[in-house]
């Protein structure tokens, strides 16, 4: 139950909370008779077995939807985890539209993107890669020979 947010057990002691005001109106009405004081009912006697049996009820109810509370939030959670990207352009959705990648990342981790290739686009496209003093790269697509790979080994 780790993986719950703060707001996800405030709504269970909330829940809870509301299944003891239920306990504590029926402990009231077999103390205090609340049908006879406050609405004019005709008194009924003091019965301890049928607030056991109320209170027990009650209990079983709460423990079984405080339960199934959780097991829903704790799912609802770990489907959160996942990220929904379109099988066709690979966009991302976020906040309710389909955004780039380049756009989920700075909306959900706050950062920048930067472009570069990797290895298998270079032989793939038959780049060349000439490095620069300032750190600097300049990438140049050889279209002389379409097809024919060159091969490149990436620095260390």
């Amino acid at each position: 139950m780790k993986n719950l947010k703060k707001s996800d057990w405030t709504l269970v002691v909330v829940e809870a909370g509301l299944f003891m005001m239920v306990m504590m109106v029926l402990w009231l009405d077999e103390f205090i008779d609340l049908p006879y004081r406050f609405l004019g009912a005709p008194k009924t006697p003091y019965r301890p077995q049928e607030y056991i049996l109320e209170t027990a009820s009650v209990l079983v109810v709460e423990i079984v939807t405080v339960t199934i509370t959780l097991i829903i939030l704790r799912k609802l959670r770990q489907n959160e985890k996942f990220l929904r990207v379109c099988a066709w352009c690979r966009k991302i959705w976020v906040d309710g539209e389909w955004v780039n990648l380049e756009e989920y990342a700075v909306r959900q981790h706050s950062l920048r993107s930067t472009h570069g290739i990797c290895d298998v686009c270079v032989v793939k496209h038959n780049t060349k890669v000439e490095h620069k003093k300032d750190g600097q790269i300049e990438i140049m697509i050889d279209k002389s020979k379409p097809h024919s790979p060159r091969y490149w080994k990436p620095l260390q």
